[in-house]
Formats: C-alpha cells, sequence, structure tokens
C-alpha cells in the first residue's frame, strides 16, 4: 500500500493563499473538530472511548480525515493478517504444551535426556552415498543377464537401496532399548533376505567369471569372495552408521524433536508478527508526518497572504491525528475493525464519524 493518498503540495499552497486572502481562519477563531471512536466496547461507556481532532480550517480537515483513512486502511491490513498469525499461534501453542508434556513425562521416566536433538547431518547424504556405489556395482552383475538398459538400471536400484535402507533400519533395531517380539522377527527376516541376495549376487558373478573368462579357479572364487566383502561392507557400515545416529529410545527422540520443533515455530511466529507490526506502525508514522507536512505548507501560505502578519490562535498546534494501538491482540479479530460512531454535533464544532 502507498504510504499516501493525500493531496499533493501545490493543493496546499493554493488553498493557504486562498484561505489567507479571505483572513481563514480568524485571529482567535475556534477550531473545528471531529471525533473517533476508539474504544474496544461499542457504546459511549467514557469519555476515553473517543479522540478528538482539531483543525484548523476545512482544509486541513480534509487532509486530515484522508490521513485517518490511510492509517486505517494500513491498520486493518493489519489486523487481517496478525488475526491468522494469532490463530497459527494458538495452535502451535497447543502443539508445544502437549509436546511437552510427552517430552518431559518421557525424560523423567527414564531419568536422562536424549542424546540426540536431530539426527546428525552427515548421515542421511552418507546413506545415499551408499547407494549410489551400490548401484554402480550391482549395475555390472545385471548386465550378465543380458537384459534390456532399463530393466537392469529398475533391478539394480532396487538392490543398491535395499542395503543401504535395511543397515538404516537394523541399526536403529539395535539401537534401541525396548524391543517389541514382532520387530525382532521381522528385523531377523530382513537380514536373512539381504545376506541371501548378496550371497545370490556374488556366486552369479562367480559363475559368469568361470563360463567367460580364462581366469583359474582361486581368481574366481577371490573375485567372488571380494564382491561379496564389499557389499557387506557397506552393509555392516550402514548399520553402524544408524547405531551411531539414533537415539536409544525412539519416543524420547521423537517427543523431543516435536518439543523443539513447536518452539521453533513458536518464536518464528512472533517474529513475523513482531516485523508486521513494526511494518504497519511505521507506515501510520509516516502517513501522519505527510499529513502535517501538507497542513505546515498551507499555514505557510496562508500567513503569507494575510494582510494581519499576526498568527492566528488556530495554527498553534498541528492537529492530533490518531494512531492506533497495534498492541492490543484483542483488535485483531478474523481482520474486521471496529466500528466507529459520530457524536452528535455541539454548537462551534463539526464532528463526524471515522469511515
Amino acid at each position: 500500500m502507498a504510504p499516501l493518498t493525500l493531496v499533493a503540495n501545490w493543493q496546499a499552497r493554493l488553498n493557504g493563499k486562498l484561505d489567507g486572502v479571505k483572513e481563514r481562519p480568524a485571529q482567535n477563531g475556534d477550531n473545528i473538530a471531529y471525533y473517533l471512536y476508539k474504544g474496544k466496547q461499542q457504546g459511549l461507556s467514557s469519555n476515553g472511548q473517543w479522540h478528538e481532532v482539531q483543525c484548523a480550517s476545512e482544509y486541513e480537515q480534509k487532509v486530515c480525515k484522508v490521513a485517518d483513512r490511510d492509517i486505517r486502511k494500513v491498520y486493518q491490513k493489519w489486523q487481517s493478517r496478525d488475526a491468522k498469525l494469532i490463530g497459527e499461534h494458538k495452535n502451535w501453542m497447543h502443539k508445544l504444551k502437549q509436546a511437552e508434556e510427552n517430552y518431559f513425562a518421557r525424560r523423567n521416566d527414564l531419568e536422562r535426556d536424549s542424546t540426540f536433538d536431530v539426527t546428525p547431518w552427515w548421515y542421511f547424504p552418507m546413506i545415499f552415498i551408499f547407494g549410489i556405489a551400490e548401484f554402480a556395482m550391482n549395475a555390472q552383475v545385471f548386465d550378465i543377464f543380458g537384459s534390456p538398459r532399463f530393466e537392469t538400471i529398475i533391478m539394480a536400484m532396487i538392490l543398491s537401496f535395499a542395503i543401504p535402507v535395511s543397515g538404516h533400519f537394523w541399526g536403529r533395531f539395535l539401537r534401541e532399548d525396548e524391543k517389541e517380539k514382532p520387530l525382532i522377527f521381522l528385523s531377523i527376516g530382513c537380514l536373512a533376505v539381504i545376506l541371501f541376495s548378496l550371497y545370490s549376487l556374488a556366486e552369479v558373478r562367480n559363475n559368469y567369471l568361470r563360463s567367460t573368462s580364462s581366469s583359474s579357479e582361486e581368481m574366481a572364487f577371490s573375485a567372488w569372495l571380494f564382491f561379496l566383502s564389499l557389499n557387506l561392507l557397506i552393509f555392516v557400515i550402514s548399520v553402524y552408521a544408524s547405531w551411531y545416529a539414533h537415539e536409544r529410545d525412539f519416543k524420547l527422540f521423537k517427543f523431543k524433536r516435536d518439543y523443539l520443533r513447536a518452539m521453533a515455530r513458536i518464536h518464528k511466529i512472533e517474529s513475523r508478527r513482531n516485523a508486521l507490526k513494526s511494518s504497519c506502525h511505521n507506515q501510520s508514522f509516516r502517513i501522519r508526518d505527510a499529513a502535517h507536512q501538507a497542513i505546515s505548507v498551507y499555514r505557510q501560505h496562508n500567513m503569507r497572504h494575510r494582510e494581519d502578519d499576526r498568527r492566528p490562535k488556530a495554527f498553534e498546534m498541528l492537529p492530533d491525528i490518531l494512531i492506533p494501538d497495534f498492541e492490543e491482540e484483542t483488535f485483531a479479530t478474523n481482520g474486521q475493525g471496529l466500528p466507529l460512531r459520530s457524536l452528535p454535533s455541539q454548537a462551534g464544532s463539526s464532528r463526524y464519524a471515522f469511515d
């Protein structure tokens, strides 16, 4: 939103000249005023619910109303955006409370804190690199079957990432203190399948070398043993890395991770709210300052064209343009501003609603 839609300086100079020639405002004339409703509750509960804006002339009143309108737009924009952030903040506060209860209850039961707050940064890149290395080795083995290249790549990828991923779950399984019986049998079965697959691949490669090369029996066996050992090495390293990178109690790790995640999210939302409030608040001050500048230009040219050089009483102070209180969360309700009512007219002043 642009800081202002106020009249230009040339209009301020022109209106100042015209009013100065007509000696308006009079030397001892009263200010004209309008009132803005600023209370949180409906109705006239006290005089403090209304803000008086005193202007020296109709032109100044016009400038102030334009400034009030633009400030109101900024305020409503803040209301709408802040209301959404308040909703997110309350939602994450609820999640934080639940995560805090789970985390501290689990920590008290175990009488210790978790070893890790987050999974080490190097762990998942290492598993991915192991998968690439396995793919490079296994692709050569599947080429033996003479399948199309696309099928060879698919078969190699399945086993290539099955070995590091199996090592990941096996290391985590060995690391945990509490092991469920179904998971024990499942893990043993997966380990048996992986070992059998590695042995079968090594055997296929061994038979292929025997049938296609003039290498001795010992050389073929050495190649078979090397290929099997290399795959087992990757699997064992994956298991050890997983064991090292995981917490002994997965629930404690998860609860602490949820707790820290909720805390970080709340801090981020609060930072966004503060930045939004500061931006809208500063924008409102810029609008008010621009209005005061236009009024000052108007008064300067008004004084230049008066026959009487004395300063009118109404020019002693600048109009007090209202800056809303951006601190109050109660104003940020579904993005709608509170209605602003007008007071009954009184003698000697003009009163307007703040639209």
